[in-house]
């Protein structure tokens, strides 16, 4: 009675984790450490009080780069420019990824300037310290640049001097990829010692659109003192309000080096500020009208005296969450656990890895369907003792067929007799009635752990396989309800829960055929549960992503293969 209470068990929690997972793993932010209050730089008081107009007219984004003078930008994967009043970077475009798999689709626009529905820019200015009387530039300030087009091999440089002989400079840097080095200069030709401290902004007005799916972080996201926060939207407007005297522990904090931003499903903005420099860190919201988000620090206070000069550095990642480019980061530039702005949930342990090595697949293969056929062998190989274990008991119960009736027949109104009788048959006979549950109860962590994959990593992002598969991060998109492509229409909602794709068919198929290769159990109701299973993973994986059947299609075939080797085996064994 145990081992059937233990099967019921099993294939319940199997089906009730492929079901339920995405709603039972929540991502867990983590509070860093609170410090006093009067220990704390506000930063941008200002800029606050300049935006304190709701825009009237909202404008499109060429309307505003139009009316306003800019440095141009350009590398292999973004494009957009500076504004020049203010020297704010708000027109960010990433060149490599499309809004959709249509060729006549926009590229994304991640960064947009004030004035269009939903601003998302980066500021970089100076604050003074005791009401010096110090000219410093603004949002309001018209900067000149040594250059008109910034490139990974032309810097540029913005100028502006005040009324006091003061000069600033700040000084733009790009990479090949999504990474900038910002470095503010001051050149103080006055009479006079300054004292100013940096600070550096990212600007989010409007809520943005989210998922807003348990297994998927979107919103604020930092390491400060080593310490991972992640902060939904609604955590910064009810915990880190302007209006509120008293904010949560988050909202400010001291650190040395680490990076802040804000991150979307695949992409990111994240100052990252010199690992050397101490930092107050700031998250703010405030309200006039349109939902204003800001994630922001300040640095250290500077004295400067007169015929002197500082320089201050910082860096600013903007761009796609690609886990190649992120490791390099990495490495290269010292920025600590960079690649966790991927969410990879709890259980990072094995998302990492599985991430890595579907990566390392793809760059041999080409392809990452080829990648997850790869993959998914080499499972099958490392899991290849637990599975020959599984399947000779199974084999073994399928020769003991003729016995198990035998004694149903002869005990078919004693049940408990006729379970005494079975258990010592198996362990007779070495055969375990369960074996053939303890393949799909491993596979279940690696299941989770390519979804995962497939769901938060841009690598899949519109990552094609062959045939009507053009995005093995989307659902098999040739379904019943349109005759796998024939009719053009859009399925209704309600519809979509029997519009099953090819390859989920597919997978249902194999499922059903390596059900075939084992022995019915003796029990009705067990044999009953079996047969739904096929179809029961057929309805529940064709709203999964393609990439995912892939996967579990070529390890049933995989698991079918072998089972019809070993069962060969044993019956020539036992001829």
């Amino acid at each position: 009675m145990n081992e059937q209470r233990n099967l019921y068990l099993a294939i319940g929690i199997s089906i009730a984790i492929i079901i339920f997972f995405q709603i039972l793993i929540p991502t867990q932010p983590i509070d860093t450490q609170s410090i006093e209050k009067d220990e704390v730089l506000e930063p941008a008081a200002s800029i606050d009080e300049q935006n304190k107009k709701v825009v009237d007219t909202i404008l499109s984004k060429d309307e505003v780069i139009n009316s306003t003078n800019r440095v141009l930008f350009k590398n292999n994967s973004i494009e957009g420019s500076i504004n020049l009043k203010g020297a704010i970077l708000d027109d960010l475009v990433l060149s490599k990824y499309k809004t959709s798999l249509e060729t006549d689709s926009d590229n994304i626009q991640l960064l947009l300037p004030d004035g269009t529905a939903n601003p998302y820019y980066i500021e970089t200015g100076w604050k003074e310290l005791n009401n010096s009387n110090i000219d410093l530039p603004n949002l309001n300030t018209e900067w000149q640049s040594n250059n008109s087009v910034l490139s990974p091999s032309n810097p540029v440089s913005l100028i502006w001097t005040n009324n006091q002989n003061v000069t600033f400079k700040i000084n733009y840097s790009v990479d090949e990829e999504y990474m900038f080095t910002i470095t503010q200069e001051i050149i103080n030709n006055s009479n006079k010692t300054i004292e100013v401290f940096p600070y550096r902004l990212i600007k989010r007005i409007n809520t943005p659109d989210t998922i807003n799916f348990f297994i998927l972080h979107e919103g604020l996201i930092s390491l400060i003192n080593n310490e991972l926060l992640e902060k939904n939207y609604d955590d910064i407007a009810e915990d880190c309000s302007s209006s509120l005297e008293t904010k949560k522990s988050f909202c400010d904090n001291k650190s040395q080096g680490g990076w802040l931003g804000f991150t979307d499903k695949y992409w990111m903005s994240a100052l990252i500020p010199d690992s050397e420099q101490s930092i107050n860190v700031n998250y703010r919201h405030s309200n006039n009208g349109r939902d204003n988000y800001r994630a922001g620090y300040v640095g250290q206070i500077f004295k400067i005296n007169e015929g002197s000069n500082l320089q201050y550095s910082g860096k600013l990642f903007v761009g796609a969450k690609k886990l190649d480019i992120l490791s390099e980061y990495d490495e290269k530039l010292s920025i600590p656990r960079f690649t966790d702005a991927i969410d990879w949930g709890w259980f990072s342990f094995l998302t990492k890895p599985v991430s890595y090595a579907i990566n390392w697949f793809f760059g041999y293969a080409g392809n990452f369907g080829l990648a997850i056929i790869a993959f998914t062998i080499l499972m099958r190989l490392l899991l290849f003792p637990l599975a020959q274990a599984s399947f000779k008991s199974m084999a073994k119960m399928k020769k003991l067929q003729p016995d198990m009736q035998r004694l149903k027949e002869t005990y078919p109104n004693d049940r408990q007799k006729m379970q005494q009788e079975l258990m010592a048959l198996y362990k007779r006979e070495g055969a375990n009635p369960v074996a053939g549950c303890l393949p799909i109860l491993v596979q279940i962590p690696i299941f989770f752990s390519l979804y995962k994959v497939l769901f938060v990593t841009i690598e899949m992002y519109h990552a094609p396989f062959y045939g009507w598969i053009h995005d093995l991060s989307a659902p098999d998109p040739l379904g019943l309800m349109t005759l796998f492509g024939i009719i053009q229409w859009d399925v209704p909602p309600l519809l979509s829960i029997i519009d099953i794709g090819i390859l989920p068919i597919f997978m249902g198929f194999t499922m059903w055929m390596q059900q075939k290769l084992n022995p019915a159990p003796a029990d009705p109701t067990q044999a009953r549960i079996f047969a739904l299973l096929p179809f029961i993973f057929t309805f529940v994986l064709a709203g999964f992503a393609a990439g995912l059947v892939l996967y579990w299609s070529v390890n049933n075939i995989l698991s079918i293969a072998q089972q019809w080797f070993i069962q060969r085996r044993i019956l020539a064994k036992n001829g």
